[in-house]
């Protein structure tokens, strides 16, 4: 109920600066229609709201052109005529503020203007929050700064101010937030249209080599000289279990099915040297190598350990003694040559 009347009281008061602004009007007809007859009005067919009036008041300067020419009489007139509107600070140019403060550019002791705003400053100011929740800070900052003129330390004012640039800040937030958004959306799309193109242009792979243990410096080894016992050349292909076992039992030595080149070591590549390692070890009756040792090199324990690494992954079709898979011992000899 306290609100209300608060709200009555200041509905009067604005009535009341309406009544008294339309008497002052009156009042001053006289000498607007004397200096009519002597230069002809031109002004009421002058716009009055337009982007040059609000860009001035907005900078706090003096009343816009189209408002300086109008007699002080028209400005109340029209100021009445803005507040029973409640344009208390909008549009930009019309309103009752701007009116107000080209009567006071033209007497800066006019009761009725200065009263007008007075009254007018809490609606003018609600107004003004208004624009700043709807997100329109430009219009919100015009119209402080509009009223700024009036009353330049207004605590109102001051809280409207903090207000505008928190709102400015969290749109600004929102916006970058947006950006952001949209560069990753940008940037995932694009990546996906390449993605095709990128595939369709990559050849296909080659075949895989042989596996190795690790990546080889330089080529590893030339073909292996004759050996006492040599592996590499395989002997004819060995007739099936079944067929072996027809005839009676067959023999045969082991062959080599897989064979893992060695690792060229990096020391004896970055040195430029080459050699030889002679190997013997075991094939097992499962195919598998063991028991491998080094039984001559040159140079001596350079490129042991190279050559015994790879025996050791090699696999056999194991000797066959009698129809039935039997060891055997095999010594090789593998060249390093860069």
């Amino acid at each position: 109920m306290a609100g209300n009347n608060g709200k009555y009281r200041a509905g009067n008061r604005l009535l009341s600066i309406a009544i008294m602004t339309a008497l002052v009007a009156a009042c001053g007809k006289s000498e607007d229609q004397s200096k009519a007859v002597a230069q002809p009005a031109k002004t009421d067919a002058a716009p009055v709201a337009s982007a040059a009036p609000a860009a001035t008041a907005a900078a706090g300067q003096a009343a816009p052109a189209p408002l300086k020419s109008l007699g002080v009489s028209e400005l109340l007139k029209r100021a009445g005529a803005a507040l029973a509107d409640s344009r208390f600070v909008q549009p930009a140019g019309n309103n009752a503020a701007e009116y107000y403060l080209a009567v006071l550019d033209k007497d800066s002791n006019n009761a009725a203007a200065r009263d007008g705003l007075r009254e007018m400053f809490p609606m003018a100011t609600g107004a003004i929050e208004q624009e700043i929740n709807a997100g329109q800070l430009e219009e919100g900052k015009r119209a402080i700064d509009l009223m700024s003129r009036a009353d330049a330390n207004n605590y109102a004012l001051t809280i409207l101010r903090g207000k505008l640039d928190l709102k400015r800040k969290q749109l600004d937030g929102e916006k970058d937030k947006q950006q952001r958004e949209q560069d990753k959306a940008l940037a995932a799309a694009k990546a996906a249209a390449a993605a095709p193109a990128t595939a369709a242009a990559t050849p296909a792979a080659p075949p895989p080599a042989a596996p190795t243990q690790a990546p080889a410096p330089a080529p590893v080894e030339r073909a292996p000289a004759p050996a006492p016992a040599p592996v590499a050349a395989a002997p004819a292909p060995a007739p099936a279990p079944a067929q072996a076992a027809a005839s009676g039992g067959t023999n045969r030595d082991a062959t080599l099915v897989n064979r893992v080149n060695p690792v060229y070591p990096s020391d004896a590549a970055r040195n430029r040297q080459e050699g030889w390692v002679e190997v013997s070890f075991v094939v097992g009756a499962d195919g598998k190598v063991r028991d491998a040792s080094v039984v001559n090199a040159t140079p001596a324990r350079v490129f042991n350990a190279a050559a015994l690494r790879a025996v050791q992954g090699w696999t056999f079709q194991p000797r066959i003694e009698n129809g039935k898979p039997a060891e055997q011992t095999v010594r090789t000899r593998i060249e390093f040559k860069l």
